[in-house]
């Protein structure tokens, strides 16, 4: 997708709304003065063609015939554009008109239109036609009904066009005066307004492998919009730099692990050809190396059952398994070590205090409680009873194990989880642990929403406790 900036679409965006605004202004404000100018040339017109009429009396010799004095004419407000005028009475033979009036003028006259427009030589006129007008002198005499007038004037619409010329310009200069100064506070308004962005994306491009350092402005802290960003992007950096110093300790940690191994497998081999041996010797070191070799296969097999659990959890983030019953799913991990339990001497019990269901895989519960119960067993004595309880209340499903091995030192029961971390790592080799069972069932009880804790007691015993909410479990 191509790219593109922000700023300059904004900038696009105010400059165009603003541009349509003036324009918009100027086309408005150009029409309704139009529109007004031509009312009041409306009003003008009627109001001339009122005066010519008023120009019309009677005769002083008795006959009520009908004068015209032509000197009472106003002069026209546009000397450069004579005006037209006719003025007649129907009922007689009266009818005086201008030097320019021809009848075919009113050809362009609608039926029943008062106001009519026309060109004469190229020049727009506007006429008006006023009917049954009486005649304003009255004298003694005067015939009844008395005759009335049908007065015609016309003038150029050339003043009218010329100031709505000029109100346009005037509108659009003052749009432009008014738009500048406008345009300008609205991109100052902008940038200002976009600040605490820029600064954020200037704190975000500043993160990198080498620097988890993510410090946006007090201007960014504090706007309202920025805060759910800026959290999810401090939760994110969190999340990511915790996994990147996880995975980092993994790498150092299983380097270390198995460079132990190694060494450990080459000193043997390096006793045994340090000088020639009787074939006991020979086959006792044979013995030894092959449980080394062993040793470092199941720490192989640890490792890529951990990278392989981590990676399937993190792609299967959409799936929503089915129920299944925790309980089976316990005696089942129990049945898979009984014998491991019957040659450490260390019998296993179970005890479930009401059924529970969880949307979860099974092989995952059961991976969870194999890894618990092989290390409850493995550091409990012989003899001692490894103890799984499941107990389901109304708020949350809780499976406990619980052994009477020489518990944990308090200094250590917060890392007991870390991968690698063995709280004795002189029982390593007798017990076959590498510390990776109970970062496994961590990692698993984390993707199914649940919680994993340790209790213990030196010389008392240990009490692990995986928890899932009552929301993702319904009670049979």
């Amino acid at each position: 997708m191509k790219s593109f900036s922000l700023n300059k679409r904004l900038i696009t965006a105010i400059v165009a709304s603003q541009l349509l605004l003036a324009a918009a202004l100027m086309l408005v404000g150009t029409s309704f003065s139009r529109h007004y100018v031509a009312r009041a040339f409306d009003v003008y017109l009627e109001g001339r063609a009122q005066s010519i009429a008023a120009t019309v009396y009677y005769s002083d010799d008795g006959k009520a015939s009908l004068l015209f004095n032509e000197a009472k004419v106003l002069p026209p407000s546009n000397s450069a554009h004579p005006e037209i005028f006719d003025v007649s009475s129907p009922y007689t033979s009266f009818d005086r008109h201008s030097a320019g009036y021809e009848s075919r003028y009113l050809s362009r006259r609608k039926a029943g239109e008062s106001y009519f427009n026309f060109r004469v030589h190229g020049e727009m006129y506007r006429g008006i036609i006023l009917s049954n007008v009486g005649v304003q002198d009255t004298e003694e005499g005067v015939p009844y009904p008395p005759p009335t007038l049908t007065v015609i004037y016309a003038a150029s619409t050339a003043d009218i066009d010329r100031q709505t010329i000029w109100l346009g310009a005037s509108i659009a200069v003052i749009s432009v005066l008014i738009l500048v100064p406008t345009l300008l506070l609205a991109l100052w308004i902008m940038r200002r307004a976009l600040a605490p962005l820029h600064d954020l994306a200037t704190a975000a491009s500043a993160i990198s492998v080498h620097s988890w350092n993510f410090a946006p402005s007090e201007e960014a802290r504090s706007t309202h919009e920025l805060r759910p960003l800026i959290g999810a992007i401090t939760t994110v950096l969190a999340g990511l730099e915790s996994a990147f110093m996880r995975q980092r300790e993994f790498l150092g940690n299983a380097a270390h692990e198995l460079k132990t191994s190694l060494a450990i497998l080459k000193s043997t081999l390096q006793t045994l050809l340090a000088r020639p041996r009787e074939q006991g010797e020979y086959e006792s070191g044979l013995a030894v190396m092959n449980r080394d070799c062993e040793r470092l296969e199941r720490l192989l097999n640890r490792m890529l059952q951990t990278a392989r659990t981590e990676q399937r959890i993190a792609g299967d983030r959409l799936r929503q398994p089915d129920p299944v019953d925790v309980a089976s799913s316990c005696e089942s991990a129990i049945a898979q070590l009984a014998q491991f339990a019957a040659v450490r001497g260390v019998p296993v019990e179970f005890e479930a205090e009401g059924t529970a269901e969880i949307p979860a895989e099974i092989a995952d519960l059961e991976l969870i409680w194999l890894n618990l119960l092989e290390n409850a067993i493995q550091y409990s004595p012989r003899g001692a009873t490894v103890t799984m309880k499941l107990e389901a209340r109304e708020d949350a499903v809780l499976v406990s194990v619980i052994d009477h091995g020489s518990g944990i030192e308090p200094a250590h029961l917060p890392y007991i989880f870390d991968r690698f971390y063995r709280a004795d790592s002189s029982r390593a080799r007798s017990t076959g642990g590498f510390g990776l069972g109970l970062a496994i069932a961590r990692s698993t009880v984390d993707y199914y929403g649940g919680s994993i804790r340790a209790e213990s007691e030196v010389q008392r015993g240990t009490t692990i406790t995986v928890e899932f909410p009552r929301s993702a479990a319904e009670s049979e």
